[in-house]
């Protein structure tokens, strides 16, 4: 998954923490499953990352 997301400048760990917030909800309502392990390419212009999602325990 690659994306331009100039408009979205994230300038904090609280700002990242809540832009992640809102992409889970927003898949979760829309039915798609976060979980796992996703590959994040940068095609270039930084370094490519994995991230996994999992989900805790109530």
């Amino acid at each position: 998954m690659t994306t331009d997301s100039s408009d979205d400048e994230i300038s904090s760990k609280k700002e990242f923490e809540a832009a992640l917030g809102r992409v889970l909800l927003a898949a979760l309502e829309n039915d798609v499953d976060p979980r796992g392990t996703w590959e994040y390419r940068t095609d270039g212009t930084g370094s490519d990352m994995e991230v996994m999602v999992v989900e805790l325990a109530d």
